[in-house]
């Protein structure tokens, strides 16, 4: 699902790999299908925080699933 998303965005081929290798762990962690449109939510979320500042793999890990148990947290 990502790579087909955000294949021809402005990230290079090393930036769209970490933001793959996320979107997969957070998936697998989550139980959640790649191709649940729950997941095109996810992976607009993984590059959006990528893309400001959360450069490194076990950051952006850390600051996705930070962000989705604060959302899970509001949202009941």
């Amino acid at each position: 699902m990502l790579r087909r998303r955000f294949n021809h965005s402005c990230l290079s081929p090393h930036d769209l790999a970490i933001c793959e290798r996320v979107f997969d762990r957070v998936c697998a962690n989550e139980h959640l299908d790649p191709l649940d449109p729950d997941a095109e939510i996810l992976a607009v979320m993984v590059v959006a925080i990528f893309q400001n500042v959360h450069t490194g793999e076990r950051e952006l890990l850390e600051a996705v699933k930070c962000r989705r148990q604060k959302a899970a947290g509001t949202g009941h």
